[in-house]
């Protein structure tokens, strides 16, 4: 993304050539504009950080195209320059919404300081507007946790995903960590200063969503008694994530096309477009590309957030990775409220290795939290799990749901168990090698306690 935008609008080819150069040596991008007419076409048609406003135009002055631009997007400081100075003239400038007023011959240093002041304060209030709009989690979470080569490939797309500026499309079962993913892409980008605001589209209404995402304007509706700011505006050079994209409406899909592709929207009962800028990050654990042949999802819009696919691998596909994420899950709740450190015993980690987890991560969670509230000592035991209650938990049929392989792993590391963990008898009773035996242990991500 880049450092920043400027618009610079005055007449005199040398001070705009003088400020162009200047700014560009620094880094900004700059456009130019010489009469209020054509500042007023460029402003609506690009995303600009900043404008410098010269006074005197040909077709008109700066109080006059102040409100103006002001009705177009009053968000972006504007800095009055002038050869003319009156303390009537600042006050004004200042009451028709100049974020500065600057006295000409013009010294850049001190535009330049004038610049980067607006510019975060202007920061500073898109993210308390976005703390305004949301509740966001505060706490990070590192999405990468494990060994498995399945883990390693999801961390190195992730990061060169991360440094792009490509709308991103995660899939993945429910309760996988899409949502943390999702919060890492943001924190490792070019955005990551900025604020990145969440709304998951499941279960929740056309009028609702298109309000939250778009705003709407007072008396747009019944019930409308103020304006309010939506989801794509509060954003506004920040991360908008969308989960759970697949349940959106197909009525709002257009808007948000149009706002991806336009990056200008309309608030509901509003008359001026909105411009933004944002990064777009979607997930979703339904298979977008069949909900587009059923025609539940636009394929205009299924090609333009999905630039770049994400495919978070469920816990089973990464079994190796499920005793180091017991633990660090375990050591987060036992924090989380203020118990002493507790571990799993080798018991309670074969019990969770025959688990299927259809419900990933976040069955594994509420599995350990029940765990931890009832068990009796530091050590979590095989019998403190409950999965019953889980639901994902055992069913009659079950095991009809599983294939040969997680029937075999399930009824090795059973019988392991049985054995108190004692591979020779295990071995024996399953009639097969040790060597082998141990072979697939190491496979399952179990070591075996007794030899």
């Amino acid at each position: 993304m880049a450092k920043a935008k400027i618009l610079v609008v005055d007449d005199d080819e040398i001070i705009v050539f003088a400020i162009r150069d200047y700014l560009e040596l620094l880094g900004f991008t700059v456009d130019e504009a010489e009469t209020c007419a054509e500042a007023e076409i460029r402003y609506r048609a690009d995303v600009y950080d900043a404008v410098t406003l010269d006074y005197s135009l040909p077709d008109g002055n700066a109080l006059e195209l102040l409100p103006r631009l002001k009705a177009i997007d009053s968000r972006v400081p504007i800095i009055l320059l002038t050869g003319h100075a009156s303390i009537e003239l600042a006050v004004r400038a200042i009451q028709l919404g100049a974020e500065q007023f600057l006295v000409k011959p013009l010294d850049l240093p001190a535009l330049l300081l004038v610049i980067e002041r607006a510019l975060e304060n202007q920061q500073n209030r898109r993210k308390q507007l976005a703390r305004e709009s949301v509740n966001q989690p505060q706490r990070a979470v590192d999405p990468f946790i494990g060994q498995s080569l399945a883990i390693h490939r999801l961390e190195e797309q992730c990061r060169l995903a991360a440094a792009t500026e490509s709308p991103i499309l995660i899939q993945g079962e429910t309760g996988t960590g899409k949502s943390e993913l999702a919060r890492w892409l943001h924190r490792n980008g070019s955005r990551a200063s900025e604020p990145m605001l969440e709304l998951n589209c499941g279960g929740f209404s056309k009028e609702f969503l298109e309000t939250e995402l778009f705003g709407h304007e007072k008396g747009a509706f019944t019930g409308a008694s103020s304006d309010k700011v939506g989801l794509l505006e509060a954003a506004h050079r920040g991360t908008v994530f969308l989960d759970e994209i697949g349940d959106m409406d197909l009525q709002i899909q257009p808007k948000v096309l149009k706002a991806l592709e336009e990056k200008r929207f309309r608030r509901l009962g509003g008359v001026h477009d909105r411009k933004v800028d944002f990064r777009l990050i979607a997930a979703t654990h339904q298979k977008l590309d069949q909900l587009v042949q059923e025609q539940r999802f636009r394929s205009d819009l299924f090609y333009r957030i999905s630039a770049i696919q994400i495919f978070v691998p469920s816990l089973r596909e990464r079994a190796e990775d499920l005793l180091t994420f017991s633990q660090v899950l375990l050591n987060r709740l036992t924090s989380d409220c203020g118990r002493e450190s507790m571990h799993l015993s080798q018991g309670a980690l074969m019990k969770l290795r025959q688990h299927h987890w259809p419900g990933n991560i976040r069955e594994l969670r509420n599995v350990l939290e029940r765990a931890l509230m009832g068990a009796k000592s530091s050590i979590v035991e095989a019998q403190d799990l409950d999965f019953a209650s889980s639901p994902g938990g055992p069913k009659p049929g079950g095991a009809a749901n599983l294939t040969l392989k997680e029937l075999e792993r399930d009824y090795i590391l059973q019988v392991l168990n049985e054995e108190g963990g004692h591979v020779d008898r295990t071995a024996k009773r399953l009639d097969i090698p040790r060597s082998t035996l141990y072979q697939k242990l190491k496979t399952y991500g179990t070591a075996p306690s007794r030899f």
